[in-house]
C-alpha cells in the first residue's frame, strides 16, 4: 500500500496504464480529476468563511500569548516544553515567508498584528489590512510597515532576511533565528506555554554549510515542498542533510550499526536523529497541484500523504496547524547524561557567530545546562581538544584557558532583546568582547571559567556537534579596481570573512608594493562554496564597503602526480603530488604525469518533455554513470558523475536554456 487516498480514504495502488508508472486512488479517480476536486475544495475553503472558521480555532484575544509580554518568565519554562526546529526547502520555496507568518501568529511583531492574524484565519475579518494598530482604515496590505504614513507598499514577509543582498535577490544567504511563545495542550507547565526556537535556513546549495549548522542545533525540521513546482533538486539535498545529521553528530551509527537510523513505517519520519515534518506551501496558487505533489513526496521520500501539511504564507492557510504539529510531534531537547537533576554547570553550544563593527563578535548560542548572566566570565571549549583530554591524550590546562567577560545577553525575536540572562532551553545571543568569530565557531561550547576544572575533572558530557563540514570547492582571484586599493580591499574582505565562514582567504601579496602578476597586480586567493557564493560575495563587498573589485573566473584545482621517468625524474626533495589551479603551474614538457580532476555527483530534476535535451547536455559535459527515474507524472530525475570543471563553467546556464528555465540541479561530493 502507498498511503491512503485524500478523497475517498481508500488505499493507493500502482497504475501502469501509461509508460510512466504512477500512484492513483483505488476509487478510480485519476490524478487530473483528483487535482481538480482538491483545488475546488481548497478554493471553497478560502472563499467560505464558515469552512475556514472550522479549520482554524481562533482563541479570544485574552488567551493569546506573546513572548514580548513574558520575557522575565521564560526561565520558568521546563526543558520538556521547549521545541527547537528549522525550516528547510529548495531555494525560493517560501521558507522565509512562512517563518514570518509564524512570527506574526505568535505575537513577536505586535499584539495587534497577532490578534488581526488570528481573526483573519478564523474568517472573522475579510481583510486585516483595513485596520492599523489603532483600528483605523489603512488601505495597506496586512504585514507592512506599521507606520500609516509609510509609502512602502511591499508586504513585510521576509523579516528574517536582514542583509541587503537577501532582500534584493529574494534569497536567504545567512541562517537566522527567533524565539516564540505558543499556547498548546502539550505543555507541562501551568501556563500551557511552549517555547519555540526557530531557525530559518538558506535553500541554495552554495550555502549548504549554513543549513548543516542549523540542523545541528535543532531536534526537528519542517521540510517544505512548493505545491506548484513539486520536488526539486535542493529539496532532496536538504532532506538528505536532515536524515544524515544524526550520524554526523555521532547520535546514530553508520548503516548496519546497532543504532542505525530507522524510519517509522506509518509516518516515514526518522526515529533517530531529528524529526522531519513534511509540508506543502503555496497551495493557494492557481498552478498548485497539492495532490500530485503529495503523492510524489510519498513515493520518493516515504512520507504518508496524510501527514503532509498544507500551508500558504500569502493567505495564512495552515499556519496554526503547522504550529500545533511542531508542538506535538517535534521532541524536546534531550538532557545531557549528567544533567538528570539539573546540573548547574553551564554548557551553551554555539550555533553561529558573526562580527559587528561596534560590538565585535556576537554569538548565537543554545543553553543545554546551567545558566549564563551578564558579568560572568566564560571560557570557550573546543570539542576536539576536550575529547582528546577526555581520552587522556591532551593537556587539560589548555581547555578553556582564555576567559572573557559577558557584556550583553538577550534573545532574538528576530530583533535582539536584552534580557541579562539565559537559562537552560533558551536560545539567544551573547556579546563577550571577542574580535574574531573563529574563536567561537559553531559547535564550540561556552562554560563559566570557574566551572572548567569541574567540567574537565569529571569528564562531563558536551553536546554533540557536526564535524567535517564542506570546504571550498572552487577558487578565484580578487583584485582591486585601482592599483593602490589593495590594502583597503584586504581589510574589507577580511571583515567580510568574519561573518561568512564559507570563505577561505589566502593573501598573494602582502602590500600594495608587493608582486601579484603583470596585469592585475596584487590580489587575494579566495575559496568559495559555489558560483552564487561568488556573486553574493561581490555584491556584499559593494553594498557593505563600497568596493567594486575584479573577480577572475573561478578556478578548479587539479592534482598532478609525477610518475617515474628514465629521462626526466622529479628532483629529490620535491613532492611527487601537487595541486595546481593555473596553466602557468603546469609541469614542463618531458615529465610523466597523471592528472586527476575533481568529479562530483550531479542530480537534475526537469519536466519530462525536456528529458532528451537534459540527457544530451549531461553527456556533452562528460557525464558518466547516468541514471534516470520518474518523480511524478511531470518530473524526471537525472543523476550522473561529471567533472567539476564542466559544471562550474556554464552548466547552469545551458541547463536553464535546455529546459526553458524549469530544471534545477544539485551537486554533491562524489565518492572516489
Amino acid at each position: 500500500m502507498f498511503g491512503r487516498c485524500i478523497l475517498c480514504r481508500g488505499p493507493l495502488v500502482r497504475s501502469a496504464s501509461s509508460s510512466l508508472t504512477t500512484t492513483v486512488p483505488r476509487c478510480g479517480v485519476g490524478l487530473s480529476q483528483a487535482w481538480r476536486n482538491r483545488r475546488s475544495v481548497t478554493a471553497n475553503k478560502a472563499a467560505d468563511s464558515s469552512t475556514t472558521t472550522a479549520a482554524h480555532s481562533s482563541p479570544p484575544d485574552g488567551e493569546l500569548v506573546s513572548i514580548n509580554d513574558h520575557i522575565d518568565e521564560l526561565h520558568s519554562i521546563p526543558l520538556e516544553d521547549v521545541r527547537n526546529f528549522c525550516i528547510i526547502a529548495h531555494v525560493d520555496h517560501g521558507k522565509s515567508s512562512l517563518a514570518s507568518r509564524l512570527l506574526e501568529y505568535t505575537g513577536n511583531l505586535s499584539k495587534e498584528r497577532q490578534a488581526a492574524a488570528w481573526r483573519f484565519g478564523a474568517g472573522q475579518q475579510t481583510d486585516p489590512a483595513e485596520e492599523d494598530d489603532g483600528g483605523s482604515p489603512r488601505g495597506a496590505t496586512f504585514g507592512r510597515d506599521t507606520d500609516p504614513s509609510s509609502k512602502d507598499t511591499k508586504e513585510e514577509i521576509t523579516l528574517l532576511d536582514t542583509l541587503s543582498v537577501e532582500r534584493e535577490r529574494g534569497i536567504t544567504v545567512k541562517a537566522s533565528a527567533a524565539s516564540m511563545l505558543y499556547r498548546h495542550p502539550a505543555a507541562t507547565n501551568p501556563e500551557g506555554w511552549i517555547l519555540l526556537n526557530m531557525v530559518d535556513t538558506p535553500g541554495h546549495a552554495d550555502f549548504g554549510m549554513e543549513v548543516s549548522k542549523s540542523l545541528d542545533s535543532v531536534e526537528g525540521a519542517v521540510l517544505l515542498f512548493d505545491a506548484a513546482q513539486g520536488v526539486q533538486a535542493q529539496t532532496l539535498s536538504v532532506h538528505d542533510k536532515a536524515r544524515s545529521i544524526g550520524r554526523l553528530r555521532g547520535e546514530i551509527s553508520a548503516p548496519g550499526g546497532d543504532d542505525e537510523e530507522r524510519t517509522d513505517s506509518t509516518t516515514g519520519e526518522r526515529v533517530g536523529g531529528i524529526q522531519i515534518l513534511p509540508a506543502l506551501t503555496k497551495i493557494d496558487m492557481p498552478a498548485a497541484r497539492p495532490l500530485e505533489v503529495a503523492l510524489a513526496v510519498s513515493d520518493l521520500l516515504g512520507f504518508d500523504p496524510d501527514c503532509i501539511l498544507e500551508t500558504s504564507a500569502r493567505t495564512r492557510i495552515g499556519i496554526t496547524e503547522l504550529l500545533d504539529t511542531i508542538c506535538k510531534r517535534i521532541p524536546p531537547p534531550k538532557r545531557l547524561a549528567d544533567d538528570a537533576d539539573g546540573s548547574p554547570v553551564l554548557r551553551a553550544k554555539v550555533i553561529d557567530s558573526w562580527f559587528e563593527t561596534k560590538r565585535g563578535v556576537i554569538a548565537l548560542v543554545r543553553v543545554l545546562s546551567g545558566s549564563l548572566s551578564e558579568g560572568d566570565r566564560i571560557s570557550i571549549v573546543e570539542p576536539a581538544s576536550y575529547k582528546q583530554v577526555a581520552n587522556g591524550d591532551g593537556d587539560a590546562h589548555k581547555v578553556g584557558k582564555d576567559s572573557f567577560s559577558v557584556q550583553e545577553i538577550g534573545i532574538v525575536l528576530p530583533h535582539r532583546i536584552r534580557t541579562g540572562k539565559l537559562c537552560r532551553g533558551q536560545m539567544g545571543y551573547v556579546i563577550a568582547g571577542l574580535r574574531d568569530p573563529r574563536e567561537a565557531r559553531p559547535g564550540f561550547v561556552l562554560s563559566l571559567q570557574k566551572s572548567i576544572p569541574l567540567l574537565v575533572g569529571n569528564r562531563m558530557e558536551l553536546p554533540p556537534s557536526v564535524s567535517g563540514l564542506r570546504s571550498s570547492v572552487l577558487y578565484a582571484s580578487v583584485h582591486p579596481m585601482d592599483g593602490d586599493g589593495f590594502d583597503e580591499l584586504l581589510a574589507a574582505v577580511s571583515r567580510l570573512a568574519l561573518s561568512d565562514a564559507g570563505l577561505e582567504i589566502t593573501q598573494t601579496a602582502g602590500s600594495s608594493s608587493g608582486g601579484g602578476g603583470p596585469f592585475l597586480g596584487p590580489g587575494l586567493r579566495v575559496g568559495f562554496q559555489g558560483l552564487l557564493h561568488v556573486e553574493v560575495f561581490r555584491q556584499r563587498l559593494l553594498d557593505d564597503f563600497g568596493i567594486e573589485a575584479i573577480v577572475t573566473p573561478p578556478k578548479v584545482p587539479y592534482t598532478i602526480k609525477y610518475l617515474p621517468s628514465k629521462k626526466n625524474n622529479r628532483p629529490a626533495g620535491l613532492p611527487s603530488e601537487v595541486v595546481i589551479e593555473d596553466l602557468i603551474e603546469w609541469p614542463e614538457f618531458g615529465h610523466r604525469i597523471k592528472v586527476l580532476e575533481p568529479v562530483v555527483d550531479v542530480r537534475v530534476l526537469a519536466p519530462m518533455e525536456y528529458a532528451g535535451a537534459v540527457m544530451e547536455l549531461m553527456k556533452r559535459k562528460r557525464g558518466t554513470k547516468m541514471e534516470t527515474r520518474p518523480i511524478d507524472e511531470n518530473t524526471w530525475m537525472f543523476e550522473a558523475n561529471m567533472p567539476w570543471a564542466d559544471v562550474v563553467t556554464d552548466f547552469h546556464d545551458e541547463l536553464k536554456s535546455s529546459s526553458a528555465g524549469f530544471a534545477s540541479f544539485d551537486v554533491s561530493e562524489s565518492n572516489p
